[in-house]
């Protein structure tokens, strides 16, 4: 009776030493092919062009530089700057509003 448990148990042995063996292939193989995977898919985005968007947005912010001058230029900045104060002014005043009719409501 004794030998009849000893078989299944070096059955289960054996099933978990082969599971072992392969389970060190599979990490031997990932350490030897994975570096080189890596390197040549950072060399392939490298090479690769960029998305055809990423190119015309490109080419427009070229053109519109070209066209313009330097006096253009500082004007376009001078509104920008402007557009920006008169925004965070506009937030300002409408949280504002917001809590003075949230303590109205209270």
């Amino acid at each position: 009776m004794a030998k009849q448990l000893i078989l299944p148990e070096l059955e289960n042995l054996t099933e978990a030493n082969e599971q072992v063996i392969s389970e060190i292939e599979s990490l031997r193989h990932f350490i030897e092919n994975e570096p080189t995977k890596r390197r040549e898919a950072e060399i392939e985005r490298m090479q690769t062009l960029p998305a055809p968007e990423e190119i015309t947005i490109a080419r427009r912010q070229r053109e519109f530089f070209d066209r313009l001058s330097r006096g253009e230029l500082k004007n376009e900045h001078r509104h920008q700057a402007q557009n920006g104060a008169i925004f965070i002014i506009l937030s300002v005043c409408i949280i504002g509003v917001c809590l003075w009719i949230y303590r109205f409501i209270s």
